[in-house]
């Protein structure tokens, strides 16, 4: 069916021609296309940073819809497997490609919210969290016993 090997290879090239934007840090801001998070909406660092993680995974998934796209068009009977694992082997490699991008959107978020002070964290020094009264608390707890952790542990996996 050529409708098939079309429409894949369309995709293909549009997956490559994103995923190769996104990996060199080129792809611009927008709505339309691309990861929509709140943490990568928050500067352009966050975008470029994202999408780099992001981008080469969504290559792959357009070199996969290629290779596929060409077997469609003389693909008979049992060859139809060829293009359908690519289209899944091109699933996969969009949604492990956004995973990534999502979680370094996030991590990227973090490290510089402390940049900003204390944001989110309780590690900041006196009078938070982790201040005087914290410490002394701690000092208090009586200390657990090892060894009477590690036989009830052992004695419990049998």
């Amino acid at each position: 069916m050529v409708a098939v090997g079309i429409i894949f290879l369309i995709l293909a090239v549009f997956l490559i021609a994103v995923g190769a934007l996104a990996a060199t840090k080129r792809l611009p801001g927008n709505k339309y296309i691309g990861l929509r998070l709140q943490e990568i909406r928050k500067s352009r660092e966050a975008w470029d940073n994202a999408h780099a993680v992001a981008g080469p995974f969504w290559a792959l998934g357009g070199v996969s819809l290629l290779f596929g796209g060409v077997v469609a068009f003389r693909a008979e009977g049992w060859m139809w497997l060829i293009p359908i694992t690519t289209f899944v082997i091109a699933i996969l490699a969009l949604s492990v490609g956004s995973n990534l991008g999502s979680r370094a959107a996030f991590l990227y978020e973090q490290a510089h919210a402390d940049d900003d002070g204390c944001g989110d964290n309780c590690n900041c020094g006196s009078g938070g969290c982790g201040g005087e009264e914290a410490a002394t608390d701690s000092a208090a707890q009586p200390e657990v016993d090892l060894g009477a952790l590690r036989q009830a542990a052992r004695h419990s996996d049998n």
